[in-house]
């Protein structure tokens, strides 16, 4: 049989590369190569992504935009009769309270007034100051921002004096003008279109304690009290402009 010598064999790229693999020194060093070029290639894609993304973050957030509120109120006024220690829930529907066109509801504002003669009269002059509570109640029925550290959701008074409450509804609103950045106006107004906020019923409880001196002699006996409560719902349309 007729044998090939060493010095003419032939090799390919499979007998070179199955030669290399088969020591275990070279096994080492290929692996090595291949995870510092896995390692370097990661880092060069990390860094790219990052620098295009800051770039794109910088280009999208480079107009500086001035959002004004155009602001209207409507109000509704409610006036009962409630007598000594009682209890009365006044329901106002928020659909009721009319606004322009496209305009949406910011906040909700409360008064609570007494009856402007129940300091005193000329039949009671010893009269006293009726005490009346009154709160907004978080009810379920009311689309507003009900943990809003700004709201004044309750309040009392015993000496003539109004009660005044308040009830953030759109998030973030407060009636001044804001300043924002956003690539474009459709951006920098898109956080002052939602709608849903401040729609529903709001529900006002006011309770009544009567005081009363009694003296000798006929007076007038105070067992009850007129009292008014005033809405004012807060309405609005943003509008956007550029400032830089």
């Amino acid at each position: 049989m007729e044998r090939k010598e060493p010095g003419n064999m032939e090799w390919g790229l499979a007998d070179i590369v199955g030669e290399i693999f088969s020591i275990r020194e070279s096994n080492i060093a290929a692996s090595i190569a291949v995870a510092v070029i896995l390692i370097s290639g990661g880092l060069n894609l990390y860094g790219w992504t990052q620098t295009e993304y800051d770039l794109a973050k910088e280009a999208a957030t480079d107009d500086q935009w001035l959002i004004e509120f155009n602001i209207s109120v409507s109000t509704m006024i409610q006036e009962e009769t409630w007598q000594d220690e009682e209890k009365k829930v006044i329901e106002f529907y928020m659909d009721e309270f009319v606004f322009p066109e496209g305009y949406l509801i910011g906040s909700v504002k409360v008064i609570v007034k007494p009856d402007s003669d129940s300091n005193g009269t000329t039949l009671d002059p010893i009269a006293q100051c009726d005490s009346i509570g009154a709160n907004i109640r978080n009810d379920g029925g009311l689309a507003a921002q009900w943990d809003f550290e700004g709201n004044i959701l309750s309040g009392q008074d015993s000496s003539c004096e109004w009660i005044i409450m308040s009830l953030q509804t759109y998030p973030g609103y407060d009636g001044d003008d804001v300043n924002f950045s956003a690539a474009n106006q459709f951006q920098a107004l898109l956080p002052w279109s939602e709608s849903g906020w401040g729609e529903g019923v709001l529900s006002v409880e006011v309770e009544l304690d009567v005081n009363t001196v009694e003296e000798l002699g006929p007076i007038t006996q105070d067992d009850d009290e007129d009292i008014t409560i005033e809405v004012e719902v807060s309405g609005f349309i943003a509008s956007a402009m550029l400032i830089n």
